[in-house]
């Protein structure tokens, strides 16, 4: 062999030795599990809104009244409640507020993250709102999902011990981007669902926003926007009862897709 040839097999075995060692770098980097990929143990549910924060608000004669948006995310939230402990009772189930109280950002995200939660399980947060606009032309339904460039703390003093465990093998940076990845599945569900069942209402499609529920609620988590208060006809579906009542049942099957 010729002192070329030598060189570059030396060569060659260095690139070989530098990919071996970044590889077994990566595998040993996420040899831990997802901590968001597990299998769903805890389900929080919030009612936006509440007590002295009405949201937004509409007054209809049909509704006879003002139609406040407080009292339809309530009165959603307790429906899919009640579905979801039938249909999948292992399910550990909780309400930000279950009744016209005001609970503020903060109280609603420390219920979702304060929990202990089962051995290799995760958590899912579902906020449940009514849209409004200035246009009346406005209408269908909406998810929002935490904003991908938002980095938020998901481990600090406030971190119930049974759950460090879960998230401490990894740094802020790459938990942001493990519950960015998980966030976008359950959006993207969560809209796919909705639109197969709401078929009347129009699909506005997943969005990021800086939604504060959404960044510190430490959880996969997103927010659904039922509907436009502010268009006559989707204010028509929201005081109906029976309307109500399909798209609880259309919360829950995205619950259930999810677990």
């Amino acid at each position: 062999m010729g002192l070329s040839s030598g060189r570059e097999a030396v060569r060659g075995g260095v690139k070989l030795l530098i990919i071996m060692t970044l590889f077994v770098f990566g595998s040993l980097l996420y040899a831990s599990d997802n901590p968001y990929s597990y299998p769903v143990s805890l389900v929080i549910l919030d009612a936006g809104h509440g007590g002295h924060d009405p949201g937004t608000s509409a007054a209809w004669v049909f509704a006879g009244g003002t139609i406040y948006e407080r009292d339809i995310n309530l009165d959603i939230a307790k429906r899919v409640y009640s579905l979801l402990s039938v249909v999948r009772p292992d399910l550990q189930v909780v309400m930000t507020r279950d009744d016209d109280t005001f609970v503020s950002l903060a109280q609603r995200c420390k219920v979702a993250y304060s929990f202990p939660l089962v051995s290799k399980t995760s958590a899912l947060f579902v906020s449940i709102h009514t849209n409004s606009s200035s246009s009346d032309a406005a209408c269908g339904f909406e998810v929002l999902t935490k904003k991908q460039d938002k980095t938020v703390s998901l481990l600090n003093s406030e971190t119930p011990k049974e759950n460090i465990s879960l998230l401490s093998p990894f740094s802020s940076i790459q938990l942001n981007r493990l519950l960015n990845n998980r966030n976008l599945v359950v959006a993207k569900t969560f809209e796919e669902v909705l639109s197969q069942k709401l078929i009347t209402s129009k699909d506005r499609g997943v969005k990021e926003q800086d939604v504060y529920v959404l960044n510190d609620s430490r959880v996969p988590a997103v927010l659904v926007e039922v509907g436009f208060l502010s268009n006559e006809k989707e204010a028509r579906n929201i005081v109906s009862p029976q309307w109500r009542h399909s798209v609880a049942e259309a919360i829950v099957q995205s619950i259930i897709q999810c677990l």
